[in-house]
């Protein structure tokens, strides 16, 4: 059996049982090969833009006896996916490359969950979900080898919410290291700012507001 780290553990576990996935930017597979081996889904698709990633990722699923349950294919995000497909996977990558991923409503016709991980430029991604006609459905920060990853579960629906703070748990220890961590950067980064740089510094401020009300859990 393939063991995963925390962030893919993570995903993993927000991946609906019998759900038909791809995994976009599947790098050596290790995703869906730990779906079909825990048996919460029976047929993945992978996929990457890159040709040594997939010819690494065959390598892997022919060493676990997969090919018949797992697909890879070369492809440049989520272009003329397979009716079938009913969730989408995006993680490992900056949020400006999934946004950049998720262009379109046209690709989404067939999706039933959006289940994706940028390590930056968390209010961006879930505001590009959210104008794709989404609902974010469940959040979780994970901190893997000091670096932090937002994970996102979202869902067709108009419902929305702070792109700021998205739906995160307020009792989470890692989401509260995370708005502490950026509470005092954002503090010492306002020391730096001149004062006539008034909208970077308002911009700043009310994220200040906002984390602080989290932390107090008054949100």
């Amino acid at each position: 059996m393939i063991s995963l780290n925390k962030r893919l553990e993570t995903i993993a576990s927000m991946v609906p049982k019998n759900s038909f996935p791809i995994d976009v930017g599947c790098d050596h597979a290790y995703l869906p090969i730990y779906l079909c081996q825990n048996k919460i889904c029976s047929k993945v698709v992978a996929s990457d833009i890159r040709l040594e990633p997939l010819k690494f990722a065959t390598k892997n699923i022919q060493k676990y006896n997969l090919d018949s349950k797992i697909k890879t294919i070369q492809q440049d995000g989520i272009n003329n996916l397979d009716s079938k497909i009913d969730t989408i996977i995006i993680s490992g990558m900056g949020g400006i490359s999934i946004t950049n991923i998720l262009s379109s409503k046209d690709n989404l016709k067939n999706i039933k969950y959006l289940i994706i991980s940028p390590n930056n430029e968390f209010s961006l991604v879930r505001k590009k979900v959210q104008q794709l006609g989404f609902s974010l459905l469940q959040e979780k920060i994970v901190i893997d080898k000091d670096i932090t990853y937002l994970i996102i579960r979202a869902i067709p629906g108009g419902q929305k919410h702070d792109n700021f703070l998205g739906v995160l748990d307020k009792n989470d220890l890692n989401t509260i290291y995370y708005f502490t961590k950026l509470l005092n950067t954002n503090t010492n980064n306002l020391k730096k700012i001149p004062k006539k740089y008034i909208f970077k510094r308002i911009r700043i401020l009310k994220q200040n507001r906002k984390i602080k009300k989290f932390l107090e859990r008054k949100i």
